[in-house]
């Protein structure tokens, strides 16, 4: 804990930003979160966990009036020899300060999702706010999930993939804009907080691509 104005800070809604994050039976914290209260920008060399998920190099900052996440080199693995792929996978939000709103965007570089047996799927670059996109069997992808939350909170996540028989989400390049915090934050760590995937992001990762690789070979057989 950081002295000098924790609390101050847990009770106001701050930006952040996080690259990975999933849900259901297997959940993870979120990966690579960077916040302006607690340290931006976040740096990961790349989140590569056990054949499930693969990145470049992923960055996450967010600032007193905006917040962003951007995965270059996505590869998601789905059940059904199903490849999700894109060149970049991004968000971002920004807060008004005259408006007193948040707003907020995604974007997917040349992103295709391929099937065996079945047609590739091709995705928007910059989809309308909660595209949804099924994959059937397999997956309900939506694209620039958009949400307010409590005291105006906007939440972009870029890619949300729930996938139909697991009772599983990922989440993908997520930034979170609240009302514009212009007082000075503390610094941890320098201006830039450099990050490796952890062991328990991987362990837990490595559990959700183990259920869907159990998943696969069940429907193979």
């Amino acid at each position: 804990m950081v002295a000098g104005g924790a609390p101050a800070a847990a009770s106001t809604p701050m930006n952040e930003s996080y690259a990975v994050y999933a849900t259901g039976r297997m959940s993870t914290q979120p990966v690579g979160e960077a916040s302006y209260s607690g340290g931006s920008p976040v740096i990961l060399p790349n989140a590569d966990a056990a054949g499930l998920l693969g990145t470049g190099l992923i960055t996450d900052a967010a600032g007193p009036a905006s917040a962003s996440s951007r995965i270059p080199g996505l590869a998601v693995s789905l059940p059904g020899r199903t490849v999700l792929r894109a060149q970049l996978t991004s968000s971002s939000c920004r807060f008004d300060t005259r408006a007193r709103a948040a707003s907020g965007v995604s974007r997917i570089d040349q992103g295709r999702i391929t099937q065996a047996g079945h047609r590739t799927i091709a995705l928007p670059a910059s989809a309308a706010p909660n595209t949804r996109i099924v994959v059937p069997d397999v997956a309900v992808i939506m694209l620039n999930h958009q949400f307010t939350g409590a005291r105006g909170t906007l939440t972009v996540q870029a890619m949300r993939i729930r996938l139909l028989d697991h009772h599983q989400k990922l989440i993908l390049a997520t930034s979170v804009c609240a009302a514009a915090n212009l007082a000075p934050a503390p610094v941890l760590g320098g201006p830039a907080l450099r990050l490796t995937l952890g062991g328990l992001g991987l362990l837990l990762l490595g559990g959700l691509a183990y259920l869907l690789r159990r998943r696969s070979r069940r429907r193979t057989a």
